[in-house]
């Protein structure tokens, strides 16, 4: 006998639910309007007001070249922060690399010879 099981979210899951929801619906309204956009989540709350605080002191001699990130709802304050994106390229990290460095590539191009079609 199959049993189902029914419960109820918490209130906590409901908080953090809308909070990813606002986020896809911003995403959405960037999309139409044809802009890519990445948004930074907090990975407690799920919230979206997270800052980042890099600061000279983080890129430094010192320093760590990671960002830092701090969620004004909750506190959280981290490195490594999940992102949601609206990007359709699976290699959307891939394509910002090829916008950035236009010249650089045909630099390459031009010391190695054409770059195979898979590669570009």
């Amino acid at each position: 006998m199959t049993q189902w099981a029914v419960g109820q979210l918490s209130k906590k899951e409901l908080v953090e639910l809308r909070r990813l929801r606002i986020v896809k619906e911003a995403l959405d309204e960037f999309k139409r309007r044809g802009i890519d956009a990445d948004i930074v989540v907090c990975p407690v709350c799920k919230s979206h007001r997270v800052i980042d605080l890099t600061s000279y002191h983080d890129l430094g001699f010192l320093g760590s070249f990671q960002p830092a990130y701090y969620c004004l709802d909750c506190g959280w304050y981290g490195r490594i922060a999940p992102m949601m994106t609206n990007r359709p390229d699976a290699n959307d990290v891939l394509q910002d690399m090829k916008e950035a460095f236009p010249s650089y590539r045909d630099e390459i191009v031009d010391a190695f010879g054409d770059i195979p079609a898979d590669e570009r």
